[in-house]
């Protein structure tokens, strides 16, 4: 008998926000050449008009920064005088991350100084909610 249903493939959703109230999505164009770019990578517009990873250098009040939402393959560097497309991400303007998710480009953790720049942009962070069993019960003595 022939099989009808087959595993095609799988995907892990990346769980980033802490509260989904409140958080501003916008379509940000990546700039080429940057590789594979994962979920919850800051992002940080460049003077082109792209986005692109933020390392800690970018992390400041003048720069305009985003949270991607999904990963973007954005490629590898194109060759002298070939003309590359940037593909569109999806990523947060403002929201409440759990935090620990949001890196710096290369993996790189966030410093308290980089969540105080991301504050004052709308970027907050929280603890994830616990799934440990709580007891209501007490002993008498």
């Amino acid at each position: 008998m022939a099989e009808i249903y087959g595993v095609i493939g799988t995907s892990t959703p990346v769980n980033l926000l802490a509260d989904p109230q409140g958080a501003d999505k916008i379509a940000i164009p990546c700039e080429p050449g940057n590789g594979d770019i994962p979920a919850g990578t800051l992002m940080y517009r460049k003077a082109s008009g792209l986005w692109a990873p933020a390392a800690a250098a970018q992390v400041v009040n003048t720069n305009q920064l985003a949270v991607l939402k999904e990963a973007v393959a954005s490629g590898s560097a194109p060759a002298s005088g070939v003309t590359a497309v940037a593909e569109d991400g999806l990523a947060y303007r403002a929201g409440c991350f759990i935090d620990g998710v949001v890196k710096l480009a290369a993996g790189a953790a966030l410093t308290d100084a980089h969540k105080v720049i991301l504050r004052q942009q709308g970027i907050v962070f929280d603890k994830k909610e616990s799934t440990t069993t709580f007891t209501n019960t007490v002993t008498g003595s």
